[in-house]
């Protein structure tokens, strides 16, 4: 004899055979889907959408059926609308779409009360950009701050059903920029938007520029040189490459400009070592003149020797002494040594110096800082009321 045991469901178990059971009611009940989404390409502007929608009724066979209304939607790839409304023959506006970009299109039948569904993904045509692309870096007598780019842009498509391509217009210009940053320093990157053919760019106006200029400067004091690069985007597709690339080596510095730069510690050294030995009235007038300087490449580090001559701002006495300098390119490190001094200005020395050697403070004191605390000290002194 055959024993049946009832149990009951759990909780969890319950729901779950109940969506089941009512999942297939529901399915028997309406029997209507489509069987096939038929679609043609007939050129790259439009395509031929011919759904096949059935009946499935029990134990029947499949009849084909004709719905109420046939609604076709076209998505671009940021799931913006391209298109609604019935099935036939769909316009598709490509050339303002990117390079190969993504279509999605949803295809719905509508029978009384059922609707039927199926979605397909339509590619755009191929895109590119034929460039003629210059920079001009520095541009002018103002540093690091302005950039000259000359881009012209043409876009093309690849032709319907063959290898050659077309130029096409789009009515939406698509954005056109330049990242300009040193390869060595990732933090370097400033955005440039172009509009126009030919376009002057004062770089101090943009992001990032202060780590742009600091990178710059960085590499320029540590090997003389800085490799700039410049990449030409043109908004076409979602995985950007660089259409055109130029790459600008900021070149090493002559013996003039050596000669220039060791001058100019020499004033800046020289003022330091004049603040220590001057008078509580300082100075009426002063001068330097450099005996002899050299450079140590390997080093980066300057060597000159001179002479300051300075008259007393209260008796108008003169004074004189001869030292030498030996200090970084970047202001760092500086050292003054006493080698000959005047019996005024000796005293002066013994008395607020004390030792044969000087320490110099950084002589540019904004290249030893860097970006973020640069910000941080004109955040101080806007809080305090300076400025700089």
């Amino acid at each position: 004899m055959e024993m049946w045991t009832h149990l009951p469901f759990s909780r969890v178990a319950w729901p779950i055979l109940l969506f089941v059971l009512i999942g297939i009611g529901c399915n028997d009940a309406e029997g209507f889907r489509m069987d096939r989404l038929q679609w043609e390409r007939q050129s790259w502007d439009s395509l031929h959408v011919q759904p096949l929608f059935v009946l499935d009724e029990r134990m029947k066979a499949p009849v084909e059926i004709r719905p109420d209304l046939v609604q076709v939607t076209l998505f671009d790839a940021s799931y913006d609308t391209l298109y609604s409304g019935q099935a036939g023959i769909i316009p598709l506006q490509d050339i303002e779409l990117g390079d190969a970009e993504r279509v999605l299109m949803e295809v719905c039948g509508f029978y009384g009360e059922r609707v039927a569904c199926d979605q397909e993904n339509v590619e755009a045509s191929e895109k590119r950009a034929i460039v003629e692309y210059n920079v001009t870096f520095p541009q002018g007598d103002h540093g690091y701050e302005r950039a000259f780019v000359d881009s012209r842009v043409r876009l093309e498509r690849r032709q319907f059903g063959e290898d050659s391509w077309e130029r096409i217009t789009p009515a939406n210009r698509k954005e056109i920029w330049v990242d300009a940053f040193l390869p060595a320093q990732e933090s370097s990157h400033i955005r440039l938007p172009v509009a126009r053919s030919e376009q002057r760019f004062i770089l101090t106006r943009y992001g990032g520029y202060r780590d742009f200029r600091y990178a710059i400067q960085s590499s320029m004091l540590d090997v003389d040189s800085a490799l700039v690069r410049f990449d030409l985007y043109v908004g076409l597709s979602d995985n950007l490459e660089p259409v055109a690339t130029q790459e600008i080596v900021l070149r090493q510095k002559s013996s003039s400009e050596r000669e220039a730069e060791m001058r100019l510690l020499v004033e800046v050294g020289g003022a330091q070592v004049l603040d220590a030995v001057s008078g509580f009235f300082g100075t009426r007038r002063a001068y330097v003149f450099v005996n002899d300087w050299s450079y140590q490449a390997l080093d980066r580090v300057y060597q000159a020797t001179f002479e300051l001559h300075w008259q007393d701002g209260f008796r108008g006495a003169w004074s004189d002494m001869t030292g030498e300098m030996h200090v970084r390119a970047d202001g760092m490190l500086g050292t003054y040594t006493l080698r000959r001094a005047s019996e005024r200005a000796q005293e002066r020395w013994d008395e607020r110096v004390g030792t044969l050697v000087l320490e110099l403070e950084p002589l540019f004191p904004e290249l030893s800082m860097d970006p973020s605390q640069e910000d941080s000290t004109l955040r101080d002194n806007e809080k305090t009321g300076n400025r700089r």
